[in-house]
């Protein structure tokens, strides 16, 4: 059933059967960090499918579902039901795909979710995981994820990774930008020191980032919610540093504050060589109601308006103006209307001898569908160098969820059969081939070594 899935043509499927086989680098997602370290085995269908993706939790509460079959007291079983009932709603949505995709790749289930089918799947992915031992490991072998890359904060204990061959951090440091008495206080625990001043915070975090870059981090992200505000340095800092410590420092002070660690911390980056992601234009605050039930992840983030272009820019030269000039850095817009805007920028800042120093990243969480991430490559081809995009990532807390990279490819490839069909590519095939490696591993591959 799925086999032609998304692929229109006898070039496409030609292309798809090249990028299939291409292991999968998953540079950003939010994997759990205690399942990995104990390689978790999964016993039950709904712990592995539904429990940990919010994508699907708010599709239910798009159709209707009460809250206590999505984070409520509901059995496995109930909630199960539930999810399936909702699937056949979804058409044209990508969570009509993924969940085909993961039942027929995991569990070898072909089937369409339905109610009247649902407590049959149910009982048969439970038996499949009795009889057979699906776990992290099992499960990366599986979809051929050769690196993974899980966010972990400045804060956490990252010494798994260290002697790992298949995962590594991913810095997310927004609690370094957004700072808080509290977060200054975690690193005071952490590291057995006082700080006290901004010099010594600073010097902190630099500690820390030697450690993460030990253990294997290449990559860091930050979030440029939606509202995003840069401002340049006027040599206040410390002042707005000592208020935060006393609790006395908030708006627009708190902004300028953290405008000053932002670049700071690019500037460290860059010393680093590490990639940063920019992830811009959430709206993270809608439903007050939801989130105090389910918390700030629970899958109800919205897309915020489009970005200030001035402050990205304004920001992006002041790193580029620094000691170490800019890092590598890839912009995730959420908003759709950005993305010519974004892909734009690829060709606005440079460095000697590097290529791909801004590139924009793959379609990203409300986006990553067939029309988001088609979207994407247009921009992405027309108003900047396609070569050097860095590929797809799951973003996501779901070990199932490593099926939108064959989701992704499978788009990518019927996008560039098209192409050529109209004769708008005139590339050999081997350029093709090499173009379709770059883009769905060898560019991130590259950012490893």
């Amino acid at each position: 059933m799925l086999e032609n899935l998304l692929l229109n043509s006898k070039i496409s499927n030609e292309l798809y059967n090249y990028a299939k086989q291409l292991p999968i680098i998953d540079y950003h997602n939010h994997l759990s960090l205690s399942d990995i370290r104990e390689d978790k085995r999964f016993d039950d269908v709904y712990d592995l499918w539904i429990k940990p993706d919010p994508y699907k939790h708010r599709a239910m509460r798009m159709c209707g579902v009460p809250e206590e079959y999505i984070s409520g007291c509901a059995s496995p079983e109930e909630k199960f039901i539930k999810w399936c009932e909702t699937i056949p709603k979804l058409m044209g949505n990508p969570l009509y795909h993924w969940s085909l995709m993961e039942l027929s790749m995991v569990f070898g289930i072909q089937d369409l979710p339905s109610g009247e089918n649902a407590k049959s799947i149910y009982e048969r992915c439970n038996a499949y995981l009795k009889e057979q031992v699906v776990s992290v490991s099992t499960l990366l072998d599986q979809f051929n994820v050769e690196f993974a890359c899980p966010c972990v904060s400045l804060t956490d204990d990252v010494d798994m990774f260290e002697d790992s061959e298949r995962f590594a951090p991913s810095l997310r440091g927004d609690d370094i930008v957004n700072l808080s008495v509290e977060f200054i206080q975690k690193m005071e625990r952490v590291l057995h020191m006082n700080i006290r001043d901004l010099q010594t915070f600073q010097s902190a975090v630099t500690q820390r980032l030697l450690l993460l870059k030990k253990c294997g981090c290449v990559f860091v992200d930050h979030a440029l919610d939606n509202g995003f505000t840069y401002y340049e340095d006027d040599r206040k800092n410390e002042k707005r540093f000592a208020r935060l410590l006393k609790g006395k420092l908030d708006g627009a002070e708190k902004e300028k504050l953290s405008s000053y660690l932002l670049r700071f911390l690019c500037g460290e980056y860059a010393r680093l060589q590490l990639v940063v992601q920019l992830h811009i234009g959430a709206q993270r605050y809608t439903s007050s109601k939801l989130r105090e039930q389910v918390g700030p992840a629970g899958g109800f983030a919205g897309i915020g308006n489009s970005v200030d272009v001035m402050s990205l820019t304004s920001f992006l030269d002041a790193v580029d103006r620094s000691e170490y000039g800019l890092p590598k850095i890839v912009l995730f817009t959420l908003n759709p209307a950005d993305n010519a805007l974004i892909s734009v920028l690829s060709g606005s800042y440079s460095k000697d001898g590097v290529d791909g120093l801004i590139t924009q990243g793959p379609a990203w969480w409300w986006c990553d569908h067939k029309l988001g991430i088609e979207d994407m490559l247009e921009n992405a081809a027309a108003f900047s160098a396609l070569s050097n995009f860095i590929g797809m990532t799951t973003d996501s807390r779901s070990f199932l969820s490593f099926v939108r990279h064959d989701y992704f490819r499978r788009i990518l490839c019927n996008w560039i059969g098209e192409k050529i069909e109209k004769g708008e590519w005139v590339s050999p095939d081997e350029h093709v081939k090499d173009l379709l490696e770059r883009l769905c591993y060898g560019n991130a591959k590259k950012q490893f070594s």
